[in-house]
């Protein structure tokens, strides 16, 4: 019961209601919402589409209009008394009117849409006109023939003519059509026929569509290629004026907009859907505009319905997420009673701060694997434990067990090599132990030799079957199974161990040096093969670091019977060594260090000792023996040579001290020159610090040395350049004047050897951090309290 209270509120089943919930509450959401926008786009893409249409049509008809209107222009001018009144010679006012008469009344009054008709004589150069009042002068026309302007054929022209109305002119709007014959060699005709349409026809069109349904607001206008309205009333002026300005800033920012195209404004906080279609005979452009809410009256009815619909689904998202959070939450409830009912004696439980059934099962688990996990490495432990120990006493102490008694031992420990040889082994000594040991934790130590053996283990087991024990201190044994009829082991191994030691390089830059053994066959006779192999590995002093030792490659410096290196070559050396000759001394102690390198382990250890001997005591013979450093650095070979691994760590580390001791000598004997110019140059310095021109070119040219050798001899000894030291004696000096002389700053300047008296003020002030007046005052005050 009192684990129950903990768990009253089920949280984590009141989570599961809201998470299910959530989802589908989610899920709901987004495919209303996406419906909703792709109703939407569906509904404009609609609207445009059939608004489009509305335009398209109109269109239709103005293109039939316009080929109409052609037709009537070819064949008036084709007509017979047209074109008597076009190319007639001299002016028959009679016979024009009588064929005026006759077109008028076979074509113009048959058509109510045309306005007039004019005739251009150009022999006469006059105009006729019906259908009109008066006769005028067309500019058009006039222009075409005095001025090279275009006049485009059978094209409408949308422009005013003027007309008398009640005895008064005034503008009217009409399409002009232009009909002549030109040629090559006569370009300007001799007549033109001009029909002018009236608009009206277009105009009653579009207030026919604009009067079907006046409630929606739907209205459709015509923009001529100047950009006006082809109406000629006064009404809805600034409504006019606002879809004009909107659709020319519309069409200037979309300047590859199509011939056809929608887009949305808004007009006095009313939105407006507005198509256009561009007539591209005329250059008209028909506009269409309608109310977005009533495009969108639809939509809103949809959206209403998605509300509701997606009200009743969380309803039932609810009834349904607490249903199946029920049955899932069941078994999990069953679960964690069961914990709960088998732990009540465990007190640490109770401790925990519980929030709810997941933080409880976590707790119990994380608990439970905390267990497992020291169980494991308990266990883990104890298995390499033994594993190394029973490897340990194969390689130390040469077991005697038969194979009917290591086979359960090889099975329990996981010992992966087979009962049979041959076997070799492989020893991984690692190279500087010494700073290996100061470099590294000893866990760390630790840590590196296991991932030596693992790394090693891992890509020899590529090819043979092996197993890895840490020996401790500097080395890792290998024991290798390598197949009986392998007979070139010693070079896969070989490649295999530079692969190692890149591998270990690359991650703990630390190097080894491997020793691999001959073969023997039977596991007892691994510990003779180990004492002996260890013996064979000494010879890395000889090989060097990083190196892969094989007998086959030590043979030669096992079997050398010589003791030591050639006494000439030593008593060369020594006679190089006591002339002071560097690159002799460098050249003959390569020669003994390489005789050293082909003798036998033993006796290559003993003669480096004797030769480190020998050549201290000829330093402590020879004028060397003066450098203390040098006395110091060959004690510290000759005490700590058995630590160092390799003849060449021991070669180079002499050879350097070699070249610092007859370094050191000839640089005393510099050192000693270089004393006296300097003390040369301060003596100097001294004696003419008044002197304005005193500096460095003027000292350089007085000792014969020239200034850029001068200055790097005096700033090496003095740690301070000439001009520096210059000006540090000229402020102490007056300083001194300052105290001790009744004179002004200006005479003390000048006797100082200062000509701008500005920098002498920055020199000392920034030297004494006062002023001259100020430091007077202050060493003068000192002086009164000290007399008191």
């Amino acid at each position: 019961m009192m684990k129950r209270k903990w768990f009253g509120t089920k949280t984590y089943f009141a989570r599961m209601v809201l998470w299910i919930s959530a989802a589908v509450l989610l899920l709901v959401l987004v495919l209303s919402l996406v419906e909703y926008i792709s109703t939407q786009k569906l509904l404009l893409r609609n609207e445009s589409s059939s608004n489009q249409k509305i335009l398209y049509q109109i269109e239709y008809n103005m293109d039939v209009m316009d080929e109409s209107i052609q037709n009537l222009s070819k064949f008036l001018f084709v007509n017979g008394d047209v074109a008597s009144i076009m190319y007639a010679k001299t002016e028959n006012m009679a016979d024009v009117a009588t064929r005026l008469n006759t077109v008028v009344t076979s074509l113009v009054t048959a058509n109510p849409y045309i306005h007039s008709v004019s005739i251009y004589n150009r022999n006469l150069d006059q105009f006729y006109n019906v259908g009109s009042s008066i006769f005028f002068k067309d500019p058009f026309v006039d222009g075409f023939y005095n001025a090279n302007q275009m006049l485009p054929i059978l094209k409408p022209v949308i422009r005013n003519i003027q007309n008398l109305v009640n005895g008064k002119t005034v503008p009217e709007r009409v399409f002009s059509y232009f009909i002549y014959s030109s040629s090559i060699n006569n370009p300007k005709p001799d007549g033109v026929v001009v029909v002018n349409v009236k608009p009206e026809w277009l105009i009653n069109n579009i207030v026919k569509i604009n009067s079907i349904d006046p409630k929606k607001g739907d209205r459709v206008y015509v923009l001529d290629d100047a950009g006006e309205f082809l109406e000629s009333n006064n009404d809805q002026v600034e409504y006019k004026m606002w879809l004009k300005n909107e659709y020319m800033k519309y069409a200037t920012s979309h300047v590859d907009a199509q011939k056809n195209g929608f887009f949305q404004s808004k007009y006095e906080g009313e939105k407006l859907y507005v198509t256009y279609v561009i007539e591209k005979e005329t250059g008209l452009t028909l506009i269409k505009t309608q109310p977005v809410n009533q495009v969108f009256q639809s939509i809103e009815r949809l959206k209403t319905t998605i509300v509701l619909i997606t009200l009743i689904f969380v309803v039932l998202a609810l009834i349904l997420s607490f249903s199946i959070s029920r049955r899932i939450y069941k078994p999990f409830d069953k679960l964690v009673h069961t914990i709960m009912s088998d732990r009540l004696g465990h007190s640490q439980l109770e401790e925990v701060d519980t929030i709810d059934e997941i933080n409880y099962l976590g707790t119990v688990y994380k608990q439970s694997m905390v267990k497992l996990e020291h169980f494991n490495q308990e266990k883990f432990r104890y298995q390499n434990v033994m594993k190394n120990y029973w490897l340990n006493r194969i390689i130390s102490d040469g077991l005697t067990l038969s194979s009917s008694e290591l086979k359960p031992i090889f099975a329990e420990m996981r010992i992966v090599l087979p009962l049979e040889g041959p076997y070799a082994l492989l020893i991984l000594k690692i190279d500087k132990y010494k700073d290996f040991k100061q470099n590294f934790h000893a866990k760390d130590q630790e840590t590196i030799r296991y991932a030596i053996s693992n790394i090693a283990s891992e890509i020899v087991g590529r090819v043979y079957p092996n197993e890895g024990l840490d020996m401790m201190d500097d080395q890792v044994v290998l024991i290798v199974r390598i197949p009986e009829e392998e007979q070139a082991y010693l070079h896969t191994i070989h490649t295999l161990m530079q692969e190692v030691q890149e591998n270990v390089f690359q991650y703990f830059k630390v190097t080894f040096s491997c020793m691999v053994s001959d073969t023997v066959y039977a596991l007892n006779e691994l510990a003779n093969l180990y004492n002996q192999s260890l013996n064979q590995a000494m010879y890395r002093f000889i090989l060097g670091h990083s190196s892969i030792i094989t007998s086959d490659l030590i043979k030669r410096n096992s079997e050398n019977k010589q003791m030591s290196y050639d006494r000439n070559l030593e008593e060369t050396f020594l006679h190089a060594l006591k002339a002071g000759n560097a690159s002799l001394t460098g050249e003959h102690l390569e020669q003994i260090f390489n005789e050293i390198g082909a003798l036998s382990y033993n006796n290559a250890l003993v003669s480096v000792i004797r030769f480190v001997d020998l050549v201290k005591d000829t330093l402590v013979e020879t004028k060397f023996s003066a450098t203390s450093n040098l006395s110091s650095a060959i004690s510290a070979i000759s005490r700590n040579l058995l630590e160092k691994e390799t003849i060449e760590e021991i070669r180079d580390l002499l050879q350097t001290a070699l070249k610092d001791a007859m370094a050191n000598d000839r640089t005393d004997k510099h050192n000693e020159h270089n004393y006296y110019i300097v003390d040369a140059i301060k003596e100097y310095i001294h004696l003419n610090y008044r002197d304005l021109s005193l500096n460095l070119p003027s000292i350089a040219a007085t000792m014969k040395i020239s200034a850029r050798q001068l200055s790097k001899i005096f700033r090496e000894s003095m740690d301070i350049s000439i001009p520096d030291y210059i000006n540090k004696l000229r402020m102490e000096k007056a300083a001194e004047l300052l105290v001790d002389q009744q004179i002004s700053v200006r005479e003390i300047v000048e006797q100082v050897g200062f000509v701008n008296e500005s920098y002498f003020f920055s020199l000392f002030k920034k030297r004494f951090h006062v002023t001259p007046r100020e430091y007077a005052l202050q060493k003068k005050t000192v002086k009164l309290y000290q007399a008191d």
